[in-house]
């Protein structure tokens, strides 16, 4: 588009409409202004002439968000005068005096066009006591003509020594397909760093709409203060305070604290997010809601606070921790923090550093403990290039958890020949990496597990020597399992040597290798093993003692006794609705159990196992069950299809009862694979066997209360004297208010013929239905009112009185 001298061009993947007004003399056009709108509050504007409905003088401008800029283009080199000289001695362009016309057309904002397209400036910032405030934050120098990044905001920047303040607000881009924030329908973030010398600090938070309308929005906030100013031997660095409302924290494991950015901003505020002098809070809301794992993620009707600290305690140990409760969905406490110190102190050459992780969660519902630490990427011996790595974790399970009583303890990473059941912890390898120079290398793997059932341990050491064309290597390995019941060891040991040598024979490379080596491995009981022997040309193994076992051999049931809670705790039986306390055992009992104290209108109660139960009987004697399931196989025997049967009755006064008449429900539950299974690897990744019968609940039957009052003693119909004697609550003198009362006979007759008659129950029947329906509970209600009609006669001790209805 070309109009008197002034062009631009542009291009867009779809049509854009483009308005031409002209404005004429007769035959002749003599102004013109034509407009691209490029959507998004963005147009291109060719302006020629004095054309009536032109708000611009002539020239080509692009308008965003109201801004008009001239459009302008890099111009060649201006010529310069040999005579004029700069400090450095490169000549400058000639002197000229400019008018104040072009001093304020070179103060204007202008758009440059480029071959990439067109720029615009940030919009112009002003300052308020040396607060900068801009519009749009994330704009830095030229930005295309498109929205920006951060879809506008404020920041803030101040700097007088000794304080800075830096921090933005802005909304995030959620419009982009592949971007962090795509799967929010609304995100707004920010950060705030501040330092004056004794006192730094950070504060971060979001607000968050996810685009799922199963969650509300969520919001959280967490801030940090770091200051030096307490005295030793124990110094506070800094103290840090957060909350989340319908959000979640992912808990960190031990290894990746160093990179948790709530602890990072304990530490050290800018690296959470400070970009030079500025703070971008797109980097930081990435680090906590971006994936592909956030740590911050909405989480509908959950809540979570944290406290932290950093320390230095005696100028050697330096410190950070975090307490964090998350309650909601699910109550987990956790203790984070690393801590570590570097040897020697005071020296600029170190020999050590050590920095721990440790992790520490506590959910109490669900009956779960982990405890895991680890080392960090700071850590090194002797040497900085001798790094050690990997983790240790500990879990335990109790309460309700289908785990319950079963613990591991796991370092490093475990062999596939050793692996465990799924729902054990996992820590990263743990071992070391040492180059020396650059011809020695040593490094080395450790892995140990400890369950209820066994014990591993083993690693691995390799040292490699390389200089030029020779090469040498040693390596070691370790390997050992015991296990506890039955008893059995598995013991591996074996050491390779080596050296190879590579030679150039004309044209060619030729590599000659030389390695010994031995293995050996010891099993029992009962007690075998193997031994290997290799050259570089040969292996051979030969055999002494007993067979390698095949699989492991079946426990006898005392064996499998000891594998099982202790009696008095396999069964438990609990109270429901209708419990009202404890009473004081008795006496003449056989057992200290304080007899429950039970409502008479009604009483639940349950009776569970820790043993999967295959048939439930509610007597003691009978032989029909009242529910089946599944037959019990015990895997530690190679026992399958067994039967384990559940009884519960009633023992009163010495004589048995039998519970058939009150309402069970069967309680089924998981049970592990490795006790009630029938092979090692079944009930799925997590070892455990579903919907198996381990309990049962019973309501009592519905109260019968009779048709009778039974004896009535004097005391029980006596009367209160009224005091003072002789005084009525009811004067006689007084008269008569409403319809008078008569006995008009018949009624007991009428009773007695109506109350169970056809018309009655069918009333009664739809009364009934009716309250149902408006949500009244009315309990067990009677359907036989033959007692009532019996009961009528006698009753009454004289015929009722009766008034007019109405």
């Amino acid at each position: 588009m070309r109009i008197t001298g002034q062009a631009a061009t542009t291009a867009s993947a779809s049509p854009v409409p483009v308005r031409i007004a002209f404005t004429g003399d007769g035959d002749r056009v003599t102004d013109t202004v034509a407009a691209a709108d490029l959507g998004a509050g963005r147009r291109l504007l060719l302006v020629d002439g004095a054309a009536a409905d032109a708000e611009l003088p002539p020239g080509a401008w692009v308008v965003v968000d109201g801004r008009a800029m001239r459009l302008t283009v890099r111009g060649r080199a201006a010529h310069t005068d040999p005579g004029r000289l700069d400090g450095l001695g490169r000549p400058l362009p000639p002197a000229r005096v400019r008018t104040a016309a072009e001093r304020a057309q070179e103060r204007r904002p202008q758009a440059l066009v480029t071959e990439r397209g067109i720029f615009v400036p940030r919009p112009t910032a002003y300052r308020q006591q040396g607060v900068r405030v801009l519009e749009s934050p994330m704009v830095r120098g030229w930005q295309p003509v498109e929205t920006p990044i951060g879809g506008g905001g404020i920041s803030v920047e101040y700097e007088k020594s000794p304080v800075r303040v830096a921090g933005a607000f802005t909304a995030m881009p959620i419009l982009a397909e592949d971007g962090p924030f795509k799967d929010y329908e609304a995100a707004f973030g920010g950060a705030l760093l501040f330092d004056t010398g004794k006192f730094n600090g950070s504060l971060m938070g979001a607000y968050l709409e996810p685009r799922t309308s199963s969650v509300r929005p969520s919001l959280f906030a967490y801030g940090s203060l770091g200051s030096s100013v307490t005295p030793p031997p124990f110094v506070v660095r800094g103290v840090a305070l957060g909350g989340g409302w319908n959000s979640r924290v992912r808990v960190p494991r031990a290894e990746d604290l160093g990179a948790f950015p709530f602890l990072m901003a304990l530490d050290n505020p800018g690296a959470i997010g400070a970009d030079g002098p500025s703070v971008d809070p797109l980097k930081v809301l990435t680090s906590l809601i971006g994936p592909p794992r956030p740590w911050v993620i909405p989480q509908e009707g959950d809540l979570w606070f944290a406290a932290g600290l950093a320390f230095d305690c005696f100028k050697t140990v330096r410190g950070r921790a975090m307490a964090l409760v998350q309650t909601g969905s699910e109550l987990t406490i956790s203790l984070l923090g690393a801590g570590g110190a570097q040897l020697p102190t005071q020296s600029e050459k170190k020999i050590a550093r050590l920095e721990i992780g440790f992790e520490v969660t506590v959910k109490p519902v669900v009956g779960e403990l982990s405890i895991s630490a680890g080392f960090t990427e700071k850590t090194f011996l002797i040497d900085e290039n001798c790094k050690l790595r990997g983790g240790v974790g500990l879990k335990f399970w109790f309460g309700e958890h289908p785990q319950a009583g079963d613990f591991a303890l796991i370092l490093g990473a475990l062999p596939r020949a050793r692996e465990l059941p799924g729902h054990y912890p996992k820590s990263e390898p743990a071992g070391l990496e040492w180059g020396i120079g650059n011809t020695i290398k040593i490094s080395g793997t450790a892995y140990a597990a400890m369950t209820p059932k066994s014990l591993m341990a083993g690693g691995s050491l390799e040292i490699v020597f390389q200089a030029g064309m020779v090469r040498a290597w040693l390596t070691a390995k370790l390997d050992v399992l015991v296990e506890w019941n039955p008893f059995y060891f598995d013991v591996g040991i074996g050491v390779r040597i080596g050296v190879s040598a590579t030679i150039k024979v004309w044209f060619f490379r030729l590599t000659i290798s030389i390695e010994i080596g031995a293995s050996v491995r010891v099993w029992g009981p009962a007690v075998g093993g193997e031994a290997t022997v290799h050259l570089w040309f040969i292996s051979f193994t030969f055999g002494f003692g007993a067979e390698r076992r095949s699989e492991k051999p079946a426990l006898g049931w005392g064996g499998f006794q000891g594998m099982l809670p202790q009696p008095k705790h396999i069964i438990r039986t609990v109270p429901g609705p209708g419990y009202a306390g404890e009473s004081t055992p008795d006496a003449a009992a056989d057992s200290d159990a304080k007899p429950w104290l039970v409502n008479s209108g009604g009483f639940t109660f349950t009776t569970d196992t820790q043993a999967p139960v295959s048939t439930l009987y509610l007597d003691r004697d009978s032989t029909t069950p009242v529910d089946t399931g599944t037959a019990v196989d015990i895997l530690p025997m190679h026992v399958q299809g067994k039967e384990s049967e559940l009884r519960v009755w009633f023992d009163r006064e010495g004589r048995d009862e039998t519970l058939r008449h009150w309402k069970h429900t069967p309680i089924r539950g998981n049970v592990v694979n490795a006790l009630w299974g029938t092979s090692p690897d079944g009930g799925g990744g997590d070892g455990l066997l579903r919907e198996r019968i381990i309990g049962v609940q019973l309501v009592s039957p519905p109260v019968n209360y009779g048709t009778s009052t039974g004896f009535i003693d004097e005391k029980g119909i006596s009367f209160d004297p009224i005091a003072p004697d002789g005084r009525q609550p009811l004067s006689a003198d007084e008269d008569s208010v409403g319809a008078e009362p008569r006995r008009p006979g018949g009624v007991i007759e009428k009773i007695h013929d109506g109350i169970d008659a056809a018309g009655t129950r069918s009333n009664r029947s739809a009364l009934v239905g009716a309250l149902g329906r408006l949500g009244v509970e009315l309990g067990p209600v009677d359907t036989d009112l033959s007692g009532y009609a019996g009961a009528a006669g006698t009753a009454f001790t004289a015929s009722p009185m009766l008034v007019a209805a109405g």
